[in-house]
């Protein structure tokens, strides 16, 4: 490995480092409480080396965001490609798979935090990326509604863009139920969700909602 190679490995190494401690300072000491000098303390680096890398405590946790998500499309993709013949089916196991990966990889509390920025800093870089990554996620949910109208199991006539966009909102409420309440689990939350759809089956003549 030549010395340019060797140091993009140790600034690789020094940023998942970075992120593994804010990750389990935001955790254990919530977002708010926790501060730059903290986290560039147990990482073992300056403060300004964390700036260098994330510009901000909220880049820091869209950075998590984002490595969480790469993680999450390839459990998606891994679903759509096994061509689900049920929508209502589909659909929870898409909800299932995100809230799945969601506290495998970050507590609640932690999650609420990532929702309250991503709100209160909506204009801004953060707000905008975290908008960007659930446009990726509606655009697995329309990849997949597009695969059941080729099969013929949802009909060709009903948007699949507003239909994607509806049922990842559906999904997305829920998520945030569950996110917001500690005593809700995913059972619950995969009962409601499915009700949800169910409400919904009228608007499809179609077997596949059923």
């Amino acid at each position: 490995m030549g010395l340019m190679g060797l140091r993009e490995r140790q600034k690789a190494n020094r940023r998942e480092r970075i992120l593994e401690v804010a990750k389990t300072r935001f955790q254990t000491d919530g977002y708010a409480p926790t501060t730059i000098e903290m986290i560039a303390k147990d990482a073992d680096v300056s403060a300004v080396t964390v700036y260098n890398y994330f510009d901000s405590k909220a880049g820091l946790l869209l950075a998590l965001v984002s490595e969480s998500d790469q993680l999450l499309i390839r459990q998606l993709k891994a679903m759509i490609a096994r061509k689900p013949d049920d929508l209502i089916d589909a659909v929870a196991a898409f909800g299932q798979i995100l809230r799945r990966h969601a506290m495998s990889y970050l507590t609640k509390s932690t999650w609420r935090e990532i929702l309250s920025a991503s709100i209160q800093e909506g204009s801004s870089d953060f707000g905008r990326t975290y908008l960007e990554l659930d446009r990726v996620l509606i655009e697995l949910m329309h990849s997949m509604i597009i695969d059941f109208q080729t099969r013929r199991l949802v009909p060709e006539t009903i948007d699949s863009n507003a239909l994607a966009d509806c049922l990842f909102s559906l999904q997305n409420i829920r998520f945030f139920q569950f996110i917001a309440d500690d005593n809700r689990d995913d059972g619950d939350i995969d009962s409601r969700l499915r009700s949800d759809l169910k409400a919904l089956q009228g608007l499809f003549s179609t077997p596949a909602l059923k």
